[in-house]
């Protein structure tokens, strides 16, 4: 008698109804160091093989400055070098980026810590560049379903795609992160591709499989999705800090609609959501959410 198949994770997220909005990291600064896929580590990247200690210990060093930084691997169709780097750079509070190719590898956690420090005159991330988690040795969704979208983005031609290491939140892949602007993308199928493309070329946001822009917390997410749907060629979207009354959080939200300034208060709530949040989970999860109930506009 024939078994039933396993529910993946990504089923299990998407029948539960858990939304995508809100599950960006909220990591002011990214780092991206090129590596062969073969070698990364299937859970934390500073393991992998080979991969020099000081870039392992990025993560740690930047910690302990007070700052919080995303470190992530990638690799080009076809790449396999391990002395020479490409690094890419982020820092989503004020839009800087670095962008450096042939890098020795032993050099590499000094180019990024300059970065951290402020270094504006590194050569900047010129064309956006889609990162896609492949990393099909952390969650089986992620291989698949990235694999996937990457063969239609490169099929498609128009944007960069790399393979990325976890982005975080396999339960939501397909997962693409967009630089320079750290805008996350979950649930991504392969028929979103041309649209998502054409989003991230022109500096929009693709909100049908929008998580967040990364650098914000969950709310501040939350509620730039909930001003988007209302909205959705604002521009200059700035969520503000949240008025917490008990359960109940109101972020306010400042945007620009063509000529207009609007002010916004998007009303927020916590519930509960219960899936898997990995293919190897024997039983799902609960996980607390926030998600938007209203959004009222504020006279001027």
């Amino acid at each position: 008698m024939n078994e039933a198949p396993k529910t993946t994770c990504s089923e299990s997220c998407l029948a539960a109804g858990e939304p995508l909005a809100g599950t960006a990291s909220d990591a002011r600064f990214f780092a991206a160091v090129s590596w062969p896929k073969v070698l990364w580590h299937h859970d934390k990247v500073a393991l992998s093989e080979g991969l020099p200690k000081a870039i392992g210990e990025l993560e740690k060093r930047a910690k302990q400055a007070g700052q919080k930084l995303q470190l992530r691997l990638f690799q080009r169709a076809g790449s396999t070098a391990t002395d020479a780097v490409e690094i890419l750079c982020a820092d989503f509070a004020s839009s800087r980026t670095a962008h450096f190719r042939g890098v020795p590898a032993e050099d590499g956690s000094a180019r990024v810590e300059r970065f951290l420090a402020g270094d504006g005159t590194a050569p900047p991330l010129e064309r956006p560049l889609l990162l896609v988690c492949t990393d099909g040795k952390h969650d089986l969704c992620c291989g698949k379903l990235g694999r996937s979208i990457l063969t239609a983005l490169r099929a498609d031609g128009r944007i960069d795609a790399v393979e990325a290491s976890h982005l975080g939140g396999h339960r939501l892949a397909a997962n693409c992160l967009a630089l320079p602007t750290g805008e996350l993308y979950g649930r991504v199928g392969t028929a979103d591709v041309p649209a998502l493309v054409e989003s991230v070329r022109h500096g929009r946001v693709y909100l049908p499989s929008y998580r967040g822009r990364s650098g914000l917390g969950e709310l501040a997410q939350v509620a730039e999705a909930a001003a988007l749907a209302l909205f959705p060629a604002a521009t200059a979207i700035q969520p503000g800090i949240p008025a917490s009354h008990g359960d109940e959080h109101v972020v306010p939200v400042e945007l620009r609609d063509g000529d207009a300034t609007r002010r916004l208060a998007v009303r927020c709530a916590a519930r509960v959501f219960a899936a898997l949040s990995s293919c190897g989970d024997a039983e799902p999860e609960q996980r607390e959410r926030f998600f938007a109930e209203s959004v009222h506009e504020e006279e001027t």
